[in-house]
């Protein structure tokens, strides 16, 4: 094996946050069953989470809960802000390497690398030198090195559904960053959604930030919110569509003080967290981690590249019931003339958007084909 120089693996940990799934079954005592010091995962974390009430909280959920059934069995790693810019992609694998090697013993350990801000670091790297695999989370596999396994959650077509499904009225996007690929696919799935009903499109695009900061900017999220407030036309209320992590939390917050702004769920069911939120676009990120933690914990299997989309069961809508409960919004454009008659100049509730929805799915899904073979 090659041999890692020790001042930069000293340096690469300085860098890293480390700590292990200490969380144990009550009926195994960890000294009696013998648990090894060379784990069968590492989980290597972006810096702007876990935390982020959604999507990355639910990946250290499912690691968590696997961690209870395998005691001794995972380690996370989270990086910090700098290191995801400047780490030497080689020196990344030789530590991962480094973890768990040593010149007598070699094991077939996973690492797991979540979120699209290592796929440079990762496509950059040499392949590994001993057995361990390396899965990255969030990618395509598209132009990826062939040692290197991929899997994500394919968004396109549920924003493309979202899209279509609030296009009566005005809407607007915030995100984190720009140039994030998963992010500029979701805002394009989106955009094309809304266009797809007279070829409207959304008021504005607003980047929280120019990097990955903006994945925890909170409190900038919330002032777009309460700018997007004017007076209180209850006929031309605008629609947030939020995909800024943790961040979106601030877009949440805003909606208890807004009498004509709404914004959609994202990464799970927002629903009790305020009537303004019509749906939630609810990513199973967390029964995709689970089920390829058990296959390589069962028999080593790791698939090389896997794309989950719209019709899985990996990714779905769910309505909120109680939406528009105090009656804030009513008489919808009916743009297609397909309603009843009934709606009109009626206060809604959810069944309108579940009547949007099978509208629009067939062709969300049809959409989001289209884009993955293009």
């Amino acid at each position: 094996m090659k041999r890692v120089p020790l001042i930069p693996i000293l340096s690469l940990f300085l860098c890293f946050t480390w700590f292990a799934c200490e969380r144990v079954r009550p009926d195994i005592d960890p000294e009696e069953v013998g648990i090894s010091d060379v784990p069968d995962v590492i989980v290597f974390f972006p810096p702007n989470g876990p935390g982020d009430n959604g999507y990355l909280d639910k990946v250290l959920g499912a690691v968590s809960s696997f961690s209870i059934e395998h005691p001794g069995k995972v380690r996370i790693v989270r990086t910090t802000e700098e290191n995801t810019d400047t780490l030497d992609a080689d020196l990344l694998i030789q530590a991962v390497e480094w973890m768990i090697m040593s010149d007598t013993h070699k094991d077939t350990t996973l690492a797991v690398f979540v979120g699209s801000e290592f796929k440079d670091i990762l496509y950059r790297s040499e392949a590994p030198e001993g057995r361990a695999k390396i899965l990255l989370v969030e990618d395509d596999g598209v132009g990826a090195p062939e040692w290197l396994h991929t899997c994500k959650i394919e968004r396109y077509g549920a924003c493309w559904l979202s899209g279509a499904m609030v296009a009566q009225q005005r809407a607007v996007i915030i995100a984190a960053m720009p140039d994030d690929p998963v992010l500029e696919r979701s805002i394009e799935g989106f955009k094309k959604g809304y266009g797809s009903i007279k070829g409207r499109e959304v008021d504005s695009v607003y980047y929280l930030a120019n990097d990955y900061k903006g994945f925890t900017m909170q409190k900038k999220a919330r002032t777009i919110v309460d700018s997007l407030q004017i007076g209180n036309d209850m006929w031309n209320y605008c629609t947030v569509f939020p995909l800024a992590g943790a961040a979106n939390i601030g877009v949440y917050n805003g909606l208890h003080e807004a009498t004509c702004v709404q914004a959609v769920g994202m990464d799970k069911d927002y629903s009790p967290v305020s009537d303004n939120i019509p749906f939630s676009i609810n990513i199973g990120i967390d029964s995709l981690i689970i089920d390829y933690l058990n296959k390589w914990h069962d028999a080593r299997i790791l698939p090389k590249r896997r794309v989950e989309g719209l019709g899985s069961k990996y990714i779905d809508v769910i309505f909120n019931e109680q939406w528009n409960s105090l009656n804030l919004f009513y008489d919808w454009e009916d743009e297609n003339h397909e309603f009843d008659l009934g709606f009109i100049d009626n206060e809604l509730k959810s069944e309108f958007w579940k009547m949007r929805y099978a509208m629009f799915i067939d062709k969300a899904m049809e959409e989001e084909k289209a884009y993955a073979e293009y």
